[in-house]
């Protein structure tokens, strides 16, 4: 069965710890016959978000028929961060826009106009807006819920499912909010046929936040969704189906090798 990770980091260092190497990451999703891999940078969360965002594009241009980038920008920057990020999304290569309110610093409702605006360039573009979510006081998952009620045409996809204090509260936002998804990257296999039953198979989608450590995390958590018991129809939607939806797959498919520089 084919599998999309839509949760992994590519850079080269967070803080003094080197990550995993650009051929190292792609031996690992060889090793695990992953076909594609949405990527986010680390460094770019802290500042200097354009020169992340280039270097992220660089790295996926190289492997294009692999690796599909998510642009960010730190929302506190107001009108600056979305001329940054109609920038980035004017590229094909940029597939997505990622969040992560703990590291960046705010919770969208101290930047709700700016994150409104985000949220609408992204729904224009038509691409996913994931956030990092489970980890208070910043990202809670009621937080980024509250966000995706905003912008009702925006797909906005919960990071972490809830990671751990906040797995029954994911399932049932997912369920009530349409434009609300959640990536099963954190929540172990005894809660992903809770996430099943009741957000339903169509509305989640495996990611593993490889780069934070090497391969093996992504052993673990392919195998919290292969042993948790769920039939194959969903199993195929969580790992493949919903994720080649969301990135369109469709209609614009991989391999844009030859796109300009951004």
């Amino acid at each position: 069965m084919q599998v999309i990770d839509f949760h992994t980091h590519l850079d080269t260092h967070w803080f003094s710890q080197p990550m995993p190497s650009e051929d190292n990451f792609l031996l690992g999703l060889d090793r695990f016959e992953i076909e594609a891999a949405c990527i986010f940078t680390l460094q770019g969360f802290y500042g200097d978000c354009r020169k992340h965002n280039d270097a992220l594009a660089e790295r996926a241009r190289r492997h294009s028929d692999r690796l599909i980038p998510f642009a960010t920008v730190d929302p506190k920057l107001g009108d600056g961060s979305v001329d940054e990020l109609e920038r980035c999304l004017a590229n094909p290569l940029f597939r997505g826009v990622k969040f992560h309110p703990w590291l960046q610093a705010f919770t969208p409702a101290m930047v709700r106009d700016t994150m409104i605006a985000l949220l609408e360039c992204a729904a224009r573009h038509r691409v996913p807006v994931l956030f990092h979510d489970g980890t208070p006081p910043y990202s809670t998952t009621f937080q980024i819920a509250a966000a995706a009620r905003w912008v009702p045409q925006a797909t906005v996809v919960l990071g972490h499912a809830g990671l751990s204090d906040y797995i029954v509260a994911a399932g049932q936002l997912v369920r009530d909010i349409p434009n609300l998804y959640a990536c099963i990257c954190g929540p172990r296999a005894g809660y992903v046929p809770y996430l099943v039953q009741t957000a339903g198979a169509r509305k989640l989608i495996f990611g593993s936040d490889f780069g934070f450590s090497d391969w093996t995390i992504l052993a673990e958590f392919l195998d919290n969704v292969r042993e948790a018991n769920v039939d194959d129809e969903s199993m195929e939607m969580i790992l493949h189906g919903n994720a080649a939806r969301l990135l369109q797959f469709s209609e614009r498919p991989l391999m844009v090798a030859h796109c300009s520089n951004i």
